[in-house]
C-alpha cells in the first residue's frame, strides 16, 4: 500500500517537474494515516522521514522497512536512500541534532537556479522545497531592489533575489556555517560578484541595531524557525513573537517595500492587526506547492 502510493505520486509529479527543471519535490506526505512519514526526492536520492511515535518506536526496523519499500518502488539504490526521525517539540533535549559528519553535498535544480543540499548530516537538508513558489515570487519582484533576508539559512531566497536583479542583498543568520553555505549557493549560480553582505547575528538583534542606520530595503523575507533556544540569544517562539518581529522588520522597509512572512508552525494563529502595513494578504494557497498534500506553511505578503 505504501510503496504503491509512493510510486503513484512519483509518476504523477516527476515528468511535470522535469519539464520545469525542478529536481527536488515531495513524493509522500503522510498520505496514509497509519504511515506517519514523508518522503522527498532529490535528484535520484530519496529522503524518508518518520514522525516518531510510541507505536512505531516499539517495532524494530520500522523506519528502515518503509524506507526500503519506497526506495524499491522508485528503483533507488541503497546508497541513495537517506533516513530521518522527526520529532515534534521535545519536552527535553535538542530538537535538531547532528546525524553525521560526511560533508557530502549534492546539486539540486530549481530552474533557473541550483542549490547545494546535504542529505546525511543534519535533520534538514539545506533546502526547503515547499518554498519554491515563494522563491519564484522573490525572483520576480527583486529587480533593482535592496533585499533583506532574515533567518537566511543557506541563502536560497538570497539567490532568488540576486538572480532576479536585486541591487544588493543582506543575509542574516546566527550560524556562520549556514552563511558559508549561502555564499557557496551564490557562487554555484554565478552570483557571488554582486553586492552581497552576510551578517552572523540573531535577527532580532540585527533589526534593533539597524533601526539607527539610514539604509532601507525594498524587499524582505522573514522565515523564522518555529522555536529557537540558542544559548547566545533570547528564546524565540514564532506564535508569541511574530507581531514584534514583523513590526521591527517593517520599520526597515522603504515606503512601498514588500515583506514576505512565512511560518511552518502547524497551529499558527496570525496576529497581524496593528502592523504598519498598508496592504496585508495571506498568500498560502499561492505558495503551497501541489506535491505537498498537507499545507506545509502559512505565508503572508505585507506592503509598507
Amino acid at each position: 500500500m505504501f510503496a504503491n502510493r509512493v510510486r503513484k505520486n512519483f509518476r504523477s509529479l516527476h515528468s511535470a517537474f522535469e519539464r520545469r527543471g525542478i529536481g527536488a519535490f515531495r513524493v509522500y506526505d503522510w498520505d496514509i494515516p497509519e504511515i506517519r512519514a514523508v518522503a522527498d526526492w532529490y535528484e535520484g536520492h530519496l529522503v524518508v522521514a518518520e514522525y516518531a511515535r510510541e507505536q512505531t518506536d516499539a517495532v524494530p526496523g520500522w523506519l528502515e522497512t518503509i524506507a526500503r519499500a519506497a526506495a524499491d518502488a522508485l528503483e533507488v539504490p541503497a546508497e541513495a536512500l537517506h533516513l530521518r526521525t522527526r520529532r515534534t517539540r521535545p519536552k527535553a533535549g535538542e530538537r535538531y541534532t547532528r546525524l553525521s559528519r560526511t560533508g557530502a553535498r549534492l546539486e539540486v535544480r530549481e530552474a533557473p537556479l541550483r542549490f547545494l543540499v546535504n542529505l546525511d548530516d543534519l535533520l534538514d537538508t539545506g533546502l526547503f522545497p515547499d518554498h519554491r513558489e515563494t522563491r519564484a515570487r522573490i525572483r520576480a519582484e527583486s529587480a533593482g531592489a535592496s533585499f533583506l533576508n532574515l533567518f537566511g539559512y543557506t541563502g536560497t531566497f538570497t539567490c532568488a533575489a540576486a538572480s532576479g536583479g536585486a541591487r544588493s542583498t543582506i543575509t542574516i543568520d546566527a550560524s556562520e556555517a549556514y552563511l558559508g553555505w549561502a555564499k557557496d549557493n551564490l557562487r554555484l549560480n554565478g552570483l557571488s560578484d554582486g553586492d552581497h553582505a552576510f551578517v552572523a547575528e540573531d535577527a532580532r538583534r540585527y533589526l534593533e541595531r539597524a533601526r539607527s542606520r539610514p539604509e532601507r530595503f525594498g524587499l524582505c523575507v522573514v522565515d523564522p524557525p518555529t522555536f529557537s533556544t540558542r544559548q547566545d540569544a533570547p528564546p524565540f517562539d514564532v506564535q508569541r513573537d511574530h507581531p514584534a518581529l514583523l513590526a521591527s522588520a517593517l520599520d526597515l522597509l522603504e515606503p512601498g517595500g514588500v515583506l514576505y512572512f512565512s511560518t511552518n508552525h502547524q497551529r499558527f494563529t496570525p496576529r497581524l492587526s496593528g502592523l504598519p502595513a498598508r496592504e496585508l494578504r495571506e498568500i498560502t494557497e499561492e505558495t503551497a506547492p501541489r506535491d505537498y498534500r498537507r499545507t506545509p506553511h502559512r505565508s503572508f505578503r505585507l506592503v509598507k
